[in-house]
């Protein structure tokens, strides 16, 4: 009888110690796993800083409602035999330093109109007309190009 009380009496130390050690150490996974990274120093949750407003900075462009169309009026891109090649007003789209440029075409005065995109890969200019394919920079798509950079840098 003595040994069973013993036994039983030892039995529950051992779950006490055990249950006492799971508690610590899922405290301790917990903490760890609610740790924040803060330029480079680790925190934990209850030391984590308030968060702070963020301001937005000053916009320097004007809006996408007041923003002018390029070109204002028709332009002369280039004349070939005779034939003036314009850009539509409000058609070009793209950016100085970006890699895509487009803009809509009309040969002559009342000519039909046509849409031109150029793309630049790596060294390599590529242009296509009405989404046909695309094919390098020849000297008359050079000149159109030259000046919807034009356009596109005012």
């Amino acid at each position: 009888m003595k040994e069973k009380k013993r036994l039983y009496t030892l039995a529950g130390v051992v779950v006490v110690v055990a249950v006492a050690a799971g508690g610590f150490l899922w405290n301790g996974m917990q903490s760890s796993q609610n740790a924040q990274v803060d330029s480079g120093a680790v925190t934990s949750v209850e030391q984590a800083k308030e968060p702070q407003a963020v301001t937005e900075p000053a916009k320097t462009e004007a809006p996408a409602a007041q923003k002018q169309n390029l070109p204002a009026e028709d332009v002369v891109a280039m004349t070939f035999e005779g034939t003036n090649t314009y850009i539509v007003a409000g058609s070009v789209t793209g950016t100085k330093n970006g890699s895509q440029w487009a803009a809509t075409l009309r040969n002559g005065n009342a000519g039909k109109l046509s849409k031109v995109e150029f793309k630049q890969e790596g060294q390599k200019l590529m242009t296509r007309n009405d989404d046909g394919p695309w094919r390098p920079v020849d000297e008359m798509d050079r000149s159109i190009f030259n000046k919807i950079q034009e356009i596109v840098a005012k």
